[in-house]
């Protein structure tokens, strides 16, 4: 891997690592293709995951909480098409009886079993076609499953999701893979966006919620396509030990190893929603530096990052830089406008209160990329943020005018 030699790409995704087992099939949640995913692990595994904070949840989200507050699971179950949120009763009842249907078809306890769901809010789960689904999912299980298991989980992606990187403890391969759906609703705190974790190293819950806790801020919680919220989000992360490897510790050089390990593949996951994202043509990252407070930064690289004028900026890849000036002061965070700086890539447009004199070809050259870094110093401190972010195309309207229908 760039930057690190000890980290390699491999094939695999949530399968990559040793014991884990998935697969995906179809049972009618959708018009089309796959739409139930399980993955397994075949022994107890530690857990730990980060949440949507959405307080118009789907039950899925609160069932986790309580799965991640015992720090231990076996398996989960996701399936697309339908969120089964705001369903009432009727919603909570049946995410139950989903985690209790997969449960019995793996002989294992409920309480081993996350359940995710993405899809229409609003309407009750085909509990008929949701039965079928986990049996048929269940025999399918395949060391070779994690592709099976990333489209299932897809609703408007154009393409599945999946990575694994492997590094070695004492000689030993030790792996980490992912597999993630996302493509609209996406925005910090969190996406529409599921992404389930695996890996078979030994490392016990907290460890692991430490390590997601530092690195979703800079990776599913740094991207935005729309800046919408949604309502059933989890980054779920799997660790099964099956690799007989030391356990790694905070500090120990094999942590260092295996942080940048799930670094990698949260990173990458990430920026692939993005990159699919509904209507994206381009990307552009957003930096921030040079505020009083973190949070200052992040307001104000959030406010450039969904604005829709710099999206269709980037989108028809026109030079006009106003537009990141206008984004970047419409807050109630307190600027001053003669000390911040704009660059468009390795050019500055806007300095001491005033354009640059340059000619606006070497502004087109630099908008005319597959991905357009943008940097607003505010002059004014040494907090930053960075987000990742999409155009906005007219693809955007199209597929969102017509979800349902």
């Amino acid at each position: 891997m760039k930057g690190n030699n000890s980290l390699k790409a491999v094939r695999g995704g949530v399968t990559a690592a040793k014991g884990f087992t998935a697969s995906g099939v179809s049972c009618g949640l959708k018009k089309r293709g796959k739409d139930l995913a399980l993955i397994v692990s075949d022994r107890p595994a530690q857990a730990a995951g980060t949440l949507t904070i959405n307080p118009m949840k789907a039950p899925c989200v609160d069932w986790a909480k309580k799965l991640l507050a015992q720090g231990t699971a076996r398996a989960i179950i996701a399936n697309s098409g339908n969120a089964n949120c705001c369903t009432g009763k009727q919603g909570r009842k049946d995410a139950a009886r989903t985690a209790a249907w997969t449960a019995a078809a793996l002989k294992i306890k409920p309480s081993d079993v996350f359940i995710a769901s993405t899809g229409v809010i609003g309407r009750f789960l085909p509990m008929d076609k949701m039965d079928q689904g986990i049996r048929a999912a269940a025999k399918t299980l395949d060391t070779h499953g994690s592709l099976s298991a990333a489209q299932a989980i897809m609703t408007t992606d154009t393409r599945p999701k999946e990575i694994a990187i492997q590094f070695k403890i004492g000689g030993k391969p030790v792996t980490v893979g992912g597999i993630a759906k996302g493509s609209g609703m996406i925005a910090p705190n969190m996406a529409t966006m599921l992404a389930f974790l695996t890996t078979d190293a030994s490392v016990d819950a907290k460890t692991l919620r430490q390590i997601l806790k530092s690195l979703v801020p800079e990776t599913f919680n740094a991207i935005t396509v729309d800046g919408e919220m949604s309502t059933n989000d989890m980054v779920i992360l799997l660790a099964n030990g099956a690799s007989v490897t030391p356990k790694i510790k905070p500090g120990s050089a094999a942590y260092k190893q295996f942080f940048q390990a799930v670094a990698t593949v949260c990173s990458y996951l990430a920026r692939e929603i993005v990159r699919d994202g509904e209507g994206v043509t381009r990307l552009f990252t957003v930096s921030v530096t040079g505020a009083r407070k973190p949070a200052d930064a992040q307001k104000i690289a959030q406010r450039i990052a969904n604005s829709a004028l710099v999206k269709t900026m980037i989108a028809g890849r026109d030079p006009n830089w106003g537009r990141i000036a206008a984004a970047a002061g419409a807050t109630d965070v307190p600027i001053d406008a003669e000390k911040i700086a704009i660059r468009i890539g390795k050019t500055t447009v806007f300095k001491n209160g005033e354009p640059a004199r340059i000619p606006i070809s070497r502004i087109l050259k630099e908008v005319d990329h597959p991905e357009v870094p943008i940097q607003v110093d505010l002059g004014m401190g040494r907090a930053s943020a960075r987000i990742t972010s999409g155009d906005f195309t007219e693809d955007y309207i199209r597929i969102n005018a017509r979800y349902t229908t």
